[in-house]
């Protein structure tokens, strides 16, 4: 670990919540946005200061800012599935209703 390694996961956070906003609506996004904003600018701040990387709050502060990351990767793909079915039932919803209606003519 490095004194850089604080900024690094700190704007890696950062741009996965700027994904989950784009990807969510509502308070979620409202609060990803915000949550952007404050990481970003603690990343600001960790690269201006001469930090203690050997202590053990920093350590503590980049092992959760990763954790968070790792959990937000996985937000992020479990969005993308949901995203994927929807389209799926989309799709299954159009095709089902044109082969009613070519059903229907059988039928008429």
């Amino acid at each position: 670990m490095d004194s850089h390694e604080l900024a690094e996961t700190l704007t890696g956070l950062a741009s996965r919540l700027n994904n989950l906003m784009v990807d969510t609506t509502g308070s979620i996004s409202r609060e990803c946005s915000d949550l952007e904003d404050t990481l970003t600018g603690q990343a600001m701040a960790a690269i201006a200061r001469d930090l203690d990387h050997t202590t053990s709050q920093y350590l503590s502060a980049v092992n959760a800012l990763n954790e968070a990351a790792l959990e937000a990767d996985a937000a992020a793909a479990s969005l993308d599935r949901t995203a994927r079915s929807i389209e799926a039932v989309a799709k299954v919803v159009k095709l089902a209703g044109q082969a009613s209606m070519l059903a229907a003519k059988v039928l008429a």
